[in-house]
């Protein structure tokens, strides 16, 4: 099941990259012609996006290895690491856009209506197919950061719409740089969002569903179990949950066997797949209490 997932996303990556690699051409032409830096700018991100689902598609080709004497998680933070990078890439992008933006500002250009309009439409129109595409794989941290893309690219197509059908009727072309800080602005944003969280993945810490407090007040409710310390709790993935925690048993006659039975399949109820249990007769007296 795991890996009929894998493969739908992997063939959903590639067709939004050949989807979108038709619209970056399309918003390039169109962006030259009619001289406009928002249609230019949407151009730029689509090309981000495009080299988004590029590394993402890679990443998952990467995390479908099986794991060996090395790797012994296999291959799955491929696909984190890709999210950290395509977020990178998406304030990157964002930054140069805040750049050209603000020289429209400044030094407003008259741009052609007639043939930016168009071509916006089309992007809008690949953007909505791509994220149709996505949308059932975007809860996955490295789809998760090409989604991002795409959304935004979305949001940045409407607006230049929204600005060709004024420019038919009233020159304010200064709303060419400003709509690019707009869509600046969002890239940039979305873009740490997707950082730290990624980031977090990558520094082990404890996954977002999961109460530490909770789980710890839960086990030492099972029969058997008298206190639950050491605890540590990480995801290699963004999905799949990893445990390692000491249990100390109520009494010395306690059946260990049944108190690790206990504690697993609690664990897996709180969404743990995998856990290390150390049972112990006695507390770690090294540890503080707290832990």
């Amino acid at each position: 099941m795991h890996e009929d997932h894998k493969h739908e996303k992997e063939k959903s990556l590639f067709l939004s990259i050949f989807f979108n690699l038709l619209i970056v051409l399309a918003e390039v032409i169109g962006g030259l012609v009619s001289r406009s830096t928002a249609l230019l700018s949407d151009a730029a991100h689509n090309s981000s996006d495009v080299l988004s689902m590029i590394f993402s598609y890679s990443a998952v080709k990467v995390s479908k290895r099986k794991r060996d004497e090395r790797f012994t998680y296999g291959y799955e933070r491929a696909e984190v690491i890709a999210a950290v990078v395509n977020s990178v890439f998406l304030m990157v992008v964002g930054g140069f856009v805040t750049f050209e933006g603000i020289k429209k500002l400044i030094s407003p250009e008259a741009v052609d209506p007639k043939v930016m309009l168009p071509v916006a439409i089309v992007g809008l129109a690949g953007n909505v197919l791509t994220i149709l595409f996505l949308h059932e794989h975007h809860h996955d941290i490295n789809v998760h950061s090409t989604f991002v893309h795409i959304t935004a690219d979305a949001i940045s197509s409407v607006l230049v719409v929204a600005l060709g059908i004024i420019l038919f009727f009233k020159p304010l072309y200064f709303l060419d740089g400003l709509i690019s800080l707009a869509i600046a602005t969002y890239m940039i944003a979305m873009g740490w969002r997707v950082f730290k969280r990624a980031s977090s993945i990558l520094m082990q810490a404890r996954p977002e569903w999961i109460d530490i407090s909770d789980l710890k007040r839960i086990l030492e409710n099972l029969e058997g179990v008298r206190d639950v310390h050491h605890i540590h709790i990480w995801t290699i993935n963004g999905k799949d949950a990893f445990a390692e925690l000491h249990v100390t048993l109520e009494s010395k006659n306690s059946d260990i066997d049944y108190v690790r039975r206990s504690v697993e399949g609690r664990l897996k109820q709180l969404g743990i797949s995998h856990s290390t249990i150390q049972i112990e007769k006695e507390r770690c007296e090294e540890l503080p209490p707290s832990l």
